[in-house]
């Protein structure tokens, strides 16, 4: 009887030492390719920024010049189903940090899941967004418009904001947090182009996943604030989606970091 006792407890001491917690790294807009799945930083995308991170880093990288929606070879959509696959199931555990268009594609992922992230066998305990692009950029208007829809790449286009607005069901989280964290220190000229507070690429209504597009100061649950010229304007409300929420450990005034520097802010 010892015996049996002895070569259970040997086995489930065995199961929780295998258990592994990730924090898994998904990149955005580049223009190198950074196709990997696993312990290196492919071709550098978050150089020393992933140091405020402790534990075990996973990198899910890809081609960065696509479309985050994409399947295939280099993409986001397939390398994400892989990494999270290998990494994320059974006893693993996973936090995901996202930065710029790689919260767009994880987003996409999530909402084109079919069901919870749970019932599907992955234990993905919340999405750290830092200066989500999964809202659209207004820089990525401005670059269509110039040159008639024939510049920029598949990553560009897919930054139009009606198109990443329009590309999924935002509200559909998969039953995991977003938490939000969002950065305003401009550019002068991004600035320009940018409505409300921005990091110099993305606003506010998109780094702090609000239901819909405008110029915003605050990231909180819901805005309503007062637009166009008294007194013919009127009041309009801005909602988080749903399962989006602002990091806890960050204020509604946000973190004043553009949007390569807020990259170091993977613990929250």
């Amino acid at each position: 009887m010892r015996t049996i006792l002895a070569a259970i407890t040997a086995f489930l001491l065995a199961g929780s030492l295998s258990a592994q917690t990730y924090t898994v790294f998904i990149h955005g807009k580049s223009d190198k390719n950074h196709n990997g799945v696993g312990t290196t930083d492919v071709n550098s995308y978050w150089g020393s920024s992933v140091n405020s991170v402790g534990g075990t880093r996973i990198f899910i990288g890809y081609d960065g010049t696509t479309d985050p929606r994409s399947y295939g070879s280099s993409r986001a959509q397939t390398n994400i189903a892989t990494g999270l696959t290998n990494y994320c199931k059974g006893s693993n555990s996973c936090k995901i940090v996202c930065h710029s268009a790689g919260c767009y594609a994880i987003e996409y992922w999530l909402s084109n899941l079919g069901s919870t992230a749970s019932a599907k066998g992955f234990n993905l305990t919340k999405v750290t967004a830092l200066a989500a692009a999964s809202g659209g950029s207004e820089l990525a208007n401005a670059l269509n418009g110039i040159t008639f829809g024939f510049g920029g790449n598949a990553m560009d286009k897919s930054l139009i904001v009606t198109t990443a607005r329009g590309a999924f069901n935002h509200n559909n989280t998969a039953g995991v947090a977003v938490n939000h964290v969002p950065g305003y220190k401009g550019m002068f000229g991004a600035s320009l182009i940018l409505p409300g507070e921005d990091d110099y690429a993305v606003a506010y209504h998109s780094s702090c996943g609000y239901n819909r597009a405008g110029g915003l100061n605050k990231c909180q649950s819901s805005l309503t604030q007062y637009e166009g010229l008294w007194p013919f304007g009127s009041n309009k409300t801005y909602n988080q989606y749903s399962g989006h929420y602002r990091a806890p450990s960050v204020s509604s005034t946000g973190l004043y970091l553009d949007h390569g520097q807020i990259k170091t802010e993977g613990w929250r």
